[in-house]
C-alpha cells in the first residue's frame, strides 16, 4: 500500500474512532425493574446498585423504570428517562411503594412522568418532568413528598391528586 493510501487510512480510522466519543457510551432499553430483592433485572441496566438502598444512573434511560423495593433511593444523577413515545408507559412506577425517594433526573415521553399508586412516605424532589402526558400522578396514596421539581409541558397535567392526601 503506497504511503499516501496509508495516510488515508489512517486519517479515516482516527475520524471514525473520534466520532465514537460523541456517542453516549451507557444507555438501556427496556423495561428496567428494581427488583424486591434489591437487584436491577436486567444487571446490564445503568444503574449502580449500592447495597441494595441506593441506586444510581449511570446513563440514560430509554424505556421505564419500575421500583418494586421499599426503604431505597434512586438518583437519576442528571440523567434522562425517556419514554418510547407510546403513551401507555409509565416513567416511575411506584406502586404499593413506600419509603422510596427519587431524584435528580429528566423525565419525558410518557403517560405518567411518575405514578404512585397506594404508595406512601415516598419522596419526589429535584426532577425534570417534562412533555409527559401528565407529570406526577398520586393515586390513593398519602404522606408522599413532592418538591423542588420542574414540572412543565406536559399535555394534561402537571400533578393529580385522586383519593389522595
Amino acid at each position: 500500500m503506497s504511503r499516501r493510501k496509508t495516510g488515508l487510512v489512517f486519517l479515516l480510522s482516527m475520524a471514525m474512532f473520534g466520532v465514537m466519543f460523541n456517542i453516549p457510551l451507557v444507555s438501556c432499553s427496556g423495561t428496567i425493574y428494581i427488583r424486591a430483592d434489591g437487584q436491577v433485572d436486567p444487571s446490564t441496566a445503568p444503574i449502580l446498585n449500592v447495597r441494595n438502598v441506593f441506586y444510581t444512573f449511570t446513563g440514560s434511560i430509554s424505556d421505564s423504570v419500575v421500583v418494586e423495593r421499599d426503604n431505597i433511593v434512586v438518583d437519576g444523577a442528571g440523567y434522562t428517562l425517556q419514554g418510547t413515545g407510546a403513551y401507555y408507559f409509565i416513567g416511575i412506577d411506584l406502586s404499593d411503594r413506600s419509603n422510596v425517594t427519587i431524584k435528580n433526573m429528566q423525565i419525558k415521553g410518557f403517560i405518567d412522568g411518575i405514578n404512585l399508586y397506594n404508595s406512601s412516605g415516598n419522596s419526589i424532589s429535584g426532577n425534570n418532568i417534562t412533555n409527559n402526558a401528565g407529570g406526577i400522578f398520586l393515586r390513593d396514596s398519602s404522606n408522599n413528598s413532592i418538591c423542588e421539581n420542574t414540572i412543565t409541558a406536559n399535555d394534561l397535567i402537571g400533578i393529580s391528586l385522586s383519593s389522595s392526601s
